[in-house]
């Protein structure tokens, strides 16, 4: 054996390429099948694990994508979508997804068009998770899907403009154009998201209230106390004597606006101050104040002296948004909730109205 393969070495020496060309020739015409049966195994276990490899890529980048794109629900509730995402890539065109072990898990097809996997990932992560403690309360069908799909909405509006077309076109015009009740409630609710509404007061206060009632399997009249505190957050964007407080049996808050610049050159901005406690001492356990473009800054400076002002506020946030007016036009909004302490007696009192100096 060592003689043949000395003998061998000294072949490749003298003869170089040819040499190997000729021992290849030797090698194919005696182990032929055997070597080609060989290389094409090798060459399957490494397809399979590179398809393994880039699907399992790809799937953590989308999963990636959809917890970033959300991040602006969550950053006003983490009650809002408390939850991780999984993607599982299946054959089939039909798209599953469950919740398990504080996980969204989604099978979908993988699709040429990312735009179509990430608008349908998007869609189920918040069909799935989205206020999932508030939507069990609800029997409403078009008034939960469109909330989830004002939501889903707005996360691409702010995040992925990109993937907005394909939603609009292969999702949102085909319910709007068939489902009257499912249009109702869409624009419901995207006229209340144009005055900063959606997110940061009607699915944050319902949220909220569920804190208490996580527990209760179904609160028989949450669904109605939801539908009238959207009605009147509709009407409250579009009448113009507004009532600035609601009062129901689950939430009770007061609204403020800072929109007249005399107002405040008059009574100065402890005048909103005063108002915001004069809310709270009427039973609101939210208040919220409104103001855009120069006015932003003076309602987060009120806020916070209201906040040093009065021991009652346990929370101060500022929502910033894009405040649309009934022209179309816009301008940059702010919404600052100051939450309070509940209080231990008269919380059922109906609460005055904050009004608001024009």
């Amino acid at each position: 054996m060592d003689k043949l393969m000395g003998a061998l070495a000294d072949f490749l020496v003298s003869y170089g390429g040819w040499g190997i060309v000729a021992v290849m020739f030797i090698l194919l015409l005696f182990f032929g099948d055997r070597l080609l049966t060989t290389v094409e195994g090798f060459w399957a276990a490494f397809r399979n694990i590179s398809s393994f490899t880039f699907k399992r890529y790809t799937s953590t980048k989308l999963c990636n994508q959809i917890l970033h794109a959300t991040k602006i629900i969550n950053d006003i509730n983490q009650d809002f979508l408390p939850y991780r995402v999984r993607i599982k890539w299946v054959k089939n065109e039909e798209i599953h997804s469950f919740l398990k072990s504080g996980q969204v898990i989604i099978r979908i097809k993988d699709d040429e068009d990312i735009n179509k996997s990430f608008v349908l990932a998007v869609s189920e992560f918040v069909r799935q998770g989205l206020i999932h403690n508030v939507k069990r309360h609800l029997r409403d069908q078009p008034l939960v899907q469109a909330i989830d799909l004002c939501a889903v909405s707005k996360v691409l509006s702010q995040s992925y403009v990109e993937s907005l077309s394909y939603f609009e076109k292969n999702i949102l015009n085909n319910l709007l154009e068939k489902d009257d009740e499912f249009a109702k409630r869409f624009n419901q609710l995207r006229r209340i998201d144009y005055s900063g509404l959606f997110l940061p007061v009607f699915l944050n206060e319902m949220a909220k209230t569920m804190r208490s009632f996580d527990g209760q399997y179904f609160i028989e009249d949450f669904e109605n106390e939801a539908k009238s505190f959207l009605k009147f957050l509709v009407d409250f964007c579009s009448d113009k004597h507004k009532k600035l407080t609601y009062s129901g049996k689950y939430i009770k808050v007061a609204f403020g606006l800072v929109a007249n610049q005399s107002f405040i050159f008059r009574h100065g901005r402890d005048a909103y101050v005063e108002k915001v406690r004069n809310s709270l001492s009427a039973g609101a356990q939210t208040v919220y104040l409104f103001g855009w473009e120069d006015k932003v800054k003076i309602v987060r400076q009120i806020a916070e002296r209201a906040a040093r002002a009065d021991l009652r506020i346990k929370k101060v946030k500022h929502h910033h948004y894009r405040h649309v007016f009934e022209d179309r036009s816009a301008a940059r909004g702010i919404c600052a909730e100051m939450s309070a302490i509940p209080a231990v007696s008269g919380a059922g009192a109906r609460g005055r109205e904050l009004v608001a100096g024009r």
